[in-house]
């Protein structure tokens, strides 16, 4: 062994190989020697420096080798030392039989690069190791020129893995110069040269290394792991069932022994710190942090959302005690799936136990230990009785839950319980019980290792474990398993005086309470079935188990009695004796299943992407952070922040999870077009509600709040105060003395925070370091007003700012936009306000939208006049019920029709997230049963639900106190007997009751969208084929041969809006109408027409407004495309906008968006071009946005046909490739099909595809941008505009990222066709106008020269190889999808888009006939693949 005084470790420094003493100025060296294992390092003191200032040859060159095992940069023969700071360093080899380096010195030195465009400059570099003539290369460390370099914008870019980005060093501070690495296997250099005198003192000089002794010991670069040693991190593949053994050393491998070993020590010195002189634990955070092995926020949650009014006070025992937390004795009915599993120990706990059966809903987790997985059917009838009957239960395929003959199959059939068997190998189909035996693992080894708990106590310890994780604040609503599961808030009192494992009394005699007669204990949770109420388990000296309620803690002034520290260390003996556990191992075989004390957990199942995340299991509750690698990121919504606008305000909120149908799965399918996902997650807002929204409404809503780079912005409101710690900066401390006497000013913000309020009312501490990066001006602003300006963590950058950026300080003050119009239309926020307005404007709009809603929503409640608001809010009336708050809220339709809404406050109630959802039917599914429709020649018919949600019983137990809003009954007990807009449940509640009607008519979703609804049909001449029917809300769209028949059975279940019923003319604000072909057929088309004309009018009125009326006369002359070809937005330079300018850009951007979806395609690339800018927008940008306008006011005629004739193709576009030469590369890989795919009917389809990419597009950032049209037949249904998010190099890699994309939507596609009964004719034709790309992706022997490119270049070729698409060759002038990535003529617009759409660009007012439409289409038969 060796040992070394700390300020001696402080002087080791670490090369690759040599150990490195540095002996200060002076020291004088001895012949005293010390060995560490085979390495000797001297501890003398030296006599004499060798000087090697002088040691260099001018214009020597060489290579700098970089290299981060080295702790100190080495200059070798190409180097020269400028300043020598005395310090030397004496280098011996790691390795003995090597000769010494003595006396190396340590100080400044420099080398000069010339850079490729032919400039030098020399590098100066403090703190090296000076080796001069005696090292032929120099070694750097990347770690010392990184510190140095960071604090000052540079970087240093070695990792080989980005090979978007050149390797190589970004210097900053003195001017900005890269010094890119050259590549030699896998070592990284650069070539500099010795620099002459001349060339030092003239040629700009680049600091890499910090003036500042070098320390590297003090230096964190980055948060490392606590556990230094190798850690293996591979995905196991483990059994369902989970074994439970010893945690003792003995058991366990030499490295888990030493972690749990070194934890249990460190328990016992801290002893005094958590043991006190109280009887009886205080209801405190942090005794619930303390005794429940929780995070102090999840504790703080906790209490919260939990009583305790049972917890015991007094000083002596009692005996009498108030239970709150048993569950129902009567067995009732879980509306909740659970799985089951069994645990098993190679311990036999002092019970007799040898296995526990686990059963759980991922939120609420119930523990029964047995002596046999035998018995697993009692465990299942324990379960029954003590928390209720599940709905449907999902457990593995183990003999004892499949065995008809099975006490647990005999529960099963007995209470009706829906069973699921999860399929040997597939192991996330019980993944939640999986998921909690993972978290009681983690949990249980902690608290043996914490509290030297002895393993055969394993049964009582993972039962109170469960009881804990089901009593926790945990999910993203912060309530509780328990009180999620039973609708009751538990109360945790018998949990809170004791951890487990205390050391307790406890009186044998409950009668006699003194202390002879009390005897000493361990606590090992609550006997719920044994004993009075607030009862406990003890283990007693003897070894056994009892049940007692008289017991108390062992205070710290007992333990430090000679007395009783002498009892304690008796019993502390006789129990580990009588608990040994290795006189008690099991005799089960072991068959691979892992065991409860492993270190490497299961495999989590939430890696597969098909369940719940980490948080909706609340994996707070870990004090350590969890792997970065356990995150998933198959929902990229969740955790995300975004304000969104709920009422008559904008509300902060947060995605939390999945939304789920009542069948327990999840709503929706993800699409790689956000627009085109139909996913629904559930919100939580700042004010506690929690609202599902698709996710369509959430991508948008996030692309309006973040920059080009994704950065979303926080929105200030104001700095109200500050405070400081003690690692604040004093100013007697604000400077550091460099080598050579020179004061610099530190620069540091530790120490300070700043109090914001932000715009949604939230006020939070912000560390100062990241608020002066979000908002320097108002920050140094605060902090000259309150005279902070003279302070360390301010001085060093608040002068700079406001110098350089005081001319812009009132364009970035208050970046909060609240939205307070809907399409233009200012929304009121009471009835008197709404008419306010109407008098304003001299119209009856809000006045006629109040009277209409308020003669409908009467029937919403039943009035109570038996009863009297006191009596209610006293809790003697209406028990169980909840007092909410009703009011009209305003909105403005799509059609821009003025909405008023009668509207409870459903963030008042409490109602289970399983009930709180509603979806909508996607877009591009409308323009496919469109499609399909003319197709197939059927009709189309709509109808509307009429008070639809008032359809629906009202699942919560709510009442309110009637207001003006609800007429004569104001004043009155109100019960809600109707589902209403505003309860968390209406939307589910009509859902449901329209599900169960179309169920019953024959219907079926399609699950490729779950408001597509199918049912086979035969028309009258015997074709079969299948009846479509679409779910918006209320909306209903029918195709079928004779869909009015299916519509009015709806109707005798529910009141159709009169005049609703009968074909389309408007649906999701756009226009339908039957368009009739010359050929003799018809299609359907789609027109925005009367949205885009109500749109101009209100931009013009807010142009009024302003006194800016001109402007539309000022650009008619160029409103013949909506942007000039070389426009620029990334290139504006003019001013930002106001906050309230701001704030209608992006309601006019949010207006044109709707119109492209509504097939105003013919604006695409503009508006997602400008929607880069939603963030800051520039006067520029807005004054393009009023272009756009124009263009549509003058070109307001456009239209989307759904053309049901198929489309011709080149074929000499594409290569014909065998489908077995693809073998040789993928193998037998086939398109596979989804499950449950019905049988197709009908005609079958073609799909088409454009591809294209411009390439570097962006002047800024050089990102390229994608641009696809997908046509079904030759109707144009899914389009695609969007900068890339990767920059690459490449017209070619551009091409392979948007023909990636592609070809994700095409999958989608194919899945959607396939569940609506829709057979498809071949692969889909994809026309790309690269000739590389489509060489490389339809040619099998072709390889691949770029790596970077290997994930888009295989996925496609799979696709290719699994005959899911072709890929052809288009001419670029000829291309569709280049309408979707640059800017383009007059001339060039109109050619392309009459392939796409019917324009008023054709010279006629409305939609042109066929023949007209596809002029350009035919006339470029030759020249264009896709003709009509």
């Amino acid at each position: 062994m060796w040992r070394l005084a700390p300020e001696e470790l402080d002087r080791l420094v670490y090369l690759p190989r040599f150990l490195v003493w540095r002996l200060a100025p002076g020291e004088q060296e001895t012949n005293e020697e010390m060995r560490i294992g085979t390495r000797k390092i001297a501890t003398g003191r030296v006599t004499k420096v060798r000087d090697r200032k002088h040691d260099f040859e001018v214009g020597y060159s060489s290579f700098n080798d970089m290299d981060t095992m080295a702790d100190t940069c080495c200059a070798g023969k190409n180097w020269r030392m400028i300043v020598d700071t005395g310090f030397t360093c004496d280098v011996f080899p790691f390795k003995d039989g090597y000769e010494a380096e003595k006396n190396v010195p340590v100080g400044t030195c420099a080398t000069l690069i010339t850079t490729g465009q032919g400039s030098d400059f020399i590098l100066i570099g403090h703190e090296m190791l000076y080796f001069g003539k005696e090292m032929e290369r120099s070694l750097l460390n990347q770690n010392q020129i990184r510190h140095h370099i960071r604090h000052n914008k540079g970087f240093i870019q070695d990792d080989f893995t980005r090979e978007d980005e050149e390797l190589g060093i970004m210097t900053a501070g003195n001017g900005e110069v890269f010094i890119p690495f050259q590549l030699a296997g896998t070592a990284l250099h650069f070539e500099s040269r010795v620099p002459s005198d001349e060339e030092y003192d003239t040629l700009p000089h680049i600091i890499i290394t910090s003036g500042d002794a070098w320390d590297p010991k003090t230096v964190r670069l980055r948060k490392i792991s606590s556990d230094n040693r190798p850690q293996d991190r591979r995905v196991r593949d483990y059994e369902t069932d989970i074994h439970l053994g010893s945690i003792s050393s003995a058991l366990l491998e030499k490295e888990s022994s030493e972690r749990m070993i070194s934890s249990v020590r460190i328990a016992d010195k801290t002893t005094a710190a958590v043991i006190s002189n109280d009887r009886h634990s205080k209801v405190t955070a942090e005794n619930v942090s303390r005794i429940w092995g929780i995070g102090l926020d999840t504790a703080h949650k906790t209490l919260r959302v939990t009583t305790q009014r049972g917890v015991r006070t007094a000083l002596h025992p009692i005996t009498k005690r108030y239970r709150v937390d048993h569950l129902n004795l009567h067995r009732k009915r879980l509306n909740s799936a659970f799985y089951t599993d069994t645990l098993f120990s190679k311990v036999q706990s002092l019970s007799g136990n040898k296995c526990a059966q686990l059963f759980t809903n991922g939120e609420y987790t119930a523990l029964y230990p047995s002596t046999s997985k035998a018995n697993a059917g009692k465990a299942l009838g324990d379960f029954t009785e003590d928390v209720g009957i599940p709905e449907e239960l999902t457990a593995d395929l183990a003999g004892e839950t499949t065995g008809k003959n099975t006490e647990f199959m005999k529960h099963v059939y007995d209470l009706r319980i829906k069973m699921h068997w999860a399929e040997k190998g597939r192991k996330n189909q019980n993944h939640k019980a999986e998921r909690e035996i993972g978290i009681l693992k983690q949990r249980w080894q902690r608290r043996m290792a914490r509290k030297q708990v002895p393993n055969r106590l394993w049964d009582y310890g993972l039962v109170y474990e469960s009881e804990i994780l089901s009593r926790l604040s945990r999910g993203p609503d912060g309530r509780t398993g328990y009180e999620r599961l039973t609708g009751q808030t538990p109360d945790i009192s018998e949990w809170l005086d004791f951890g487990f494992y205390d050391l307790v009394w406890y009186h044998v005699d409950p009668r006699e309470t003194s202390n002879a007669s009390r005897q000493l204990g361990r606590w090992l949770g609550i006997s719920h079935r044994v004993g009075s109420d607030m009862c406990y388990w003890i283990l007693t000296a003897a070894g056994k188990v009892i049940s007692n309620t008289t017991v108390q803690h062992v205070i710290l002034d007992e333990h430090r009695d000679p007395i009783t520290k002498t009892q304690i260390t008796e019993f502390n003996n006789r129990v580990n004796d009588r608990l040994n556990d290795s006189k008690f191992m099991t005799d089960e075989p072991w068959d691979g299943t892992p065991y409860v004390e492993d270190i490497e957990p299961p495999e989590d199942p939430t890696r597969r992407g098909v369940i719940p995340t980490n948080e909706e299991y609340g994996d707070m509750i870990f004090e350590e952070k969890l792997d970065a690698d356990e995150h998933d990121d198959y929902e990229e919504y969740i955790g995300a922040q975004l304000l969104l606008d709920v009422g008559n305000e904008t509300l902060s909120g947060r995605v939390t999870k999945r939304a789920k149908g009542l069948d327990g799965e999840k709503i929706g399918r993800k699409h790689a077009n956000p627009l085109f996902d139909t996913r629904s997650y559930m919100i939580e807002f700042a004010n506690g509600a929690v609202e599902e929204y698709t996710a369509n409404i959430i991508a948008e809503a996030i692309y309006a709040q973040v920059d080009d780079e994704g950065n979303q912005y926080a929105l200030m409101k104001e700095i109200s105060d500050h405070r400081k710690d003690g690692n604040a900066v004093t100013k007697e401390d604000g400077y550091t003395i460099g080598f050579n006497g020179n004061k610099t000013q530190k620069k540091t913000t530790r120490g300070w925070q700043l109090l914001v309020e932000w715009k949604d009312g939230d006020e939070e501490w912000v560390p100062l370091k990241d608020l002066k990066d979000a908002n320097p001006i108002e920050v140094a602003e605060y902090a000259v007003a309150n005279q902070l300006d003279n302070e360390p963590a301010f001085k060093w950058w608040v002068p700079n700012i406001l110098s350089k950026r005081k001319r812009t300080i009132n364009k970035v003050k208050n970046k909060y936009w609240r939205t307070t119009r809907k399409f233009g239309v200012k929304l009121p926020h009471t009835a008197e306000e709404a008419l306010a307005i109407d008098a304003e404007t001299g119209t009856d709009l809000w006045a006629k939208a109040i009277e209409k809603e308020n003669m409908k929503v009467k029937v919403a409640w039943e009035v109570r006049d038996d009863l009297t608001i006191e009596d209610c809010r006293a809790g003697d009336e209406l028990i169980g019920y909840t007092e909410i708050n009703c009011h009209m809220i305003y909105d403005v339709k799509m059609d821009f029709t003025r909405k008023a809404r009668f509207v409870a406050g459903g963030h008042m109630t409490e109602a289970p997230s399983s009930i709180t959802y509603s979806s909508v039917v996607s877009r591009d599914s409308v323009r496919l049963a469109f499609v399909i429709a003319a197709l197939n020649d059927l009709d189309v018919m709509m109808c509307d639900i009429g008070n639809a949600y008032l359809n629906a019983p009202c699942r919560e137990k709510i009442w309110f106190k009637g207001g003006r809003e609800t007429g004569e009954d104001k004043g009155k007990v109100l019960v809600m007997t109707r589902a209403i807009y505003g309860l968390k449940s209406s939307g589910a509640s009509w859902r449901s009751m329209l599900t169960g009607t179309l169920r019953d008519l024959g219907f079926n979703d399609t699950r490729a969208d779950p408001d597509v609804w199918r049912r086979p049909a035969t028309k009258e001449d015997g074709t079969k084929y299948y009846e479509l029917l679409l779910v918006y809300v209320d909306d209903i769209l029918m195709i079928s041969e004779d869909p009015k028949k299916t519509l009015k059975l709806i109707g005798e279940v529910y009141d159709i809006k009169a005049g609703s019923l009968g074909p389309p003319d408007t649906y999701l604000g756009a226009q339908i109408y039957k368009h009739n072909l010359r050929d003799g057929t018809w299609a359907w088309g789609m027109t925005s027409e009367k949205y885009v004309k109500n749109a101009v009018a209100t931009v013009e009125d807010l142009l009024k407004e302003d006194g800016k009326d001109g402007v539309y006369q000022h650009l008619k002359t160029t409103a013949d495309v909506p942007l000039p070809k070389s426009y620029r937005p990334e290139l504006d330079v003019s001013q930002e906008l106001t906050d309230d300018l701001s704030s209608r850009y992006r309601q006019l951007i949010g207006i044109l968006r709707w119109a492209v979806e509504l097939g105003r395609v013919d604006i695409y690339l503009e508006v997602a071009i400008l929607s880069q800018y939603l963030s800051s927008p520039r006067e520029g940008h807005m004054e393009a946005i009023y272009s756009v306008f124009a263009y549509l006011k003058k070109h307001d005629k456009s239209a989307i046909v759904f053309d049901p004739n198929g489309v011709e193709l080149d074929e000499s576009a594409f290569h014909k490739v065998p489908v077995e030469e693809w073998r040789d590369f993928y193998g037998d890989v086939v398109e596979e099909l989804p499950p449950h795919m019905p049988e197709p009917r009908g005609q079958p389809v073609d799909i088409t595809c454009f591809v294209d990419a411009d390439h570097a597009g962006n002047m800024i950032t050089r990102r390229s941008h994608t641009g696809i049209l997908i046509f079904v037949q030759g109707a144009p249904v899914i389009w695609f505009s969007k900068k890339q998010n990767t920059v690459e190099s490449s017209s070619f890699g551009s091409e392979f990222v948007a023909l990636r994309i592609a070809r994700d939507m095409i999958v989608t596609l194919r899945y959607k066709l396939r569940m609506f009964g829709v057979p498809l004719r071949g692969p889909a034709s994809v026309l790309c106008d690269n000739q590389g790309v489509v060489k490389n992706t339809s040619r099998p022997e072709s390889c691949l020269s770029k790596r970077h490119n290997a994930i888009n270049y295989h996925a496609v070729r799979e696709a290719a190889a699994a005959q899911i698409l072709r890929v052809g060759k288009e001419d670029g002038e000829t291309n569709l999808a280049d309408v979707f990535t640059k800017i383009l003529a007059k001339a060039k617009r109109y050619e392309l888009f009459s392939c796409i759409t019917f324009s008023s660009m054709f010279g006629k007012r409305g939609p042109p006939d066929r023949e007209e439409a596809q002029v350009g289409g035919k006339r470029k038969r030759d020249k264009v693949n896709f003709v009509s």
